[in-house]
């Protein structure tokens, strides 16, 4: 019967899937590690680019706030108001050249910034530029003298006409990546009269991106296969006991109580639940061993009985027969005429004894 309880018991745990312990502690690391990883990823990515970004804004602002204040208010409405654009898409006008020799000083003392002017323009959604630094540097990019531009509703540079604004949100075009900002013009009487506007290289941003990317994914596969060693090496050492005591019992179960658990439970320094664990199971292999001698003593008791009671029965059986009681009657009989004739006993018949009980023997019992 326990053989048989152990068997189904290695069925029903052959038919659910096994996944050992150390396996378990492996995957719960991996899937742990990788969302810890992957929050300290995003945190350090988030924090690094929006510094990046912090550190761009400043700059952009100062530049802003320089270029504004260097600007000549008055020349600047008088162009717009008198001034008038060559085939080119610049000015002759003296007052234009001055301006964007101002701009292009300032993009050459900050080369990440592009500098340009401009103002509302009766359109709807559309503004027109006055001057911009690339008319000094020639640049292919820069804004024409008068030229007209159509900005989204609530674009950073119709913004840009009536408050200082920064878009923080790198875009990326045919010449780069940037950021822009906006500040507004105001001649002496404060009245609003265009606007300055600063795109600002943004590549440096990219690359601290492209940097953190590069140097997490090192440190990534070298912390992470270095913890994952580390983890297995640990789950081995712990799990090895347990894989240890697991087998004993199995051994156990079967009913080879020569398994010694003193390995798990013996004198030591630190103790844990495997060491408690290994005690207890010794306990009760104890308690199992002893009630298994006793059931065995018991059983060979009941089966002596047992041969007893079937031997009185076929003695019973045998007893009971008519042969046996026949038998026994003639048994008696003899027993009787041996105790008539015994040593100094006489025959009424005077004959001799044993003539006659040669001459009187019972055919039956020949």
């Amino acid at each position: 019967m326990k053989l048989g309880n152990v068997k189904t018991a290695k069925q029903k745990s052959q038919k659910s899937h096994f996944i050992s312990l150390q396996l378990k502690v492996l995957t719960g690391f991996t899937l742990v590690f990788s969302l810890v990883f992957a929050g300290a990823y995003y945190w350090f990515y988030r924090f690094a680019t929006n510094f990046a970004l912090e550190q761009i804004r400043e700059d952009l602002e100062t530049t802003m706030e320089a270029a504004a204040s260097g600007t000549s208010t008055e020349d600047f409405a008088a162009l717009i108001d008198q001034g008038t654009p060559r085939a080119d898409g610049y000015s002759d006008d003296p007052r234009y050249w001055e301006h964007v020799n101002w701009l292009a000083q300032l993009e050459s003392i900050e080369p990440r910034a592009y500098i340009y002017t401009y103002t509302a323009s009766s359109t709807p959604n559309q503004i027109v530029f006055v001057g911009s630094g690339s008319a000094i540097n020639r640049r292919i990019d820069g804004a024409k003298f008068l030229e007209s531009y159509d900005e989204p509703e609530g674009g950073i540079l119709l913004q840009g006409l009536t408050a200082e604004i920064f878009d923080a949100e790198p875009f990326t075009d045919e010449w780069g990546t940037w950021v822009s900002g906006a500040i507004p013009l105001t001649n002496g009487e404060g009245k609003r009269i265009g606007a300055l506007g600063v795109d600002f290289r943004a590549d440096y941003v990219l690359q601290v991106q492209q940097q953190i990317r590069g140097s997490v994914l090192i440190a990534f596969t070298t912390t992470y296969g270095t913890l994952f060693i580390l983890v297995w090496v640990v789950s081995r050492v712990l799990t090895r006991p347990i894989v240890n005591l697991t087998q004993s019992v199995e051994r156990i179960g079967e009913g080879d109580y020569s398994q010694s658990l003193s390995y798990l439970s013996g004198e030591r320094q630190v103790r844990d639940e495997i060491t408690t664990l290994a005690e207890v199971f010794e306990i009760m292999v104890g308690k199992v061993r002893q009630r298994e001698e006793i059931l065995k003593r018991q059983v060979a008791e009941l089966r002596i009985e047992i041969d007893q009671t079937k031997r009185q029965k076929r003695v019973k059986e045998i007893v009971d027969t008519d042969f046996f009681q026949d038998l026994r009657v003639k048994a008696q009989s003899l027993r009787r005429r041996n105790q008539d004739f015994g040593p100094g006993a006489t025959s009424n018949s005077g004959l001799d004894p044993t003539s006659d009980s040669s001459s009187d023997s019972d055919p039956t019992v020949q």
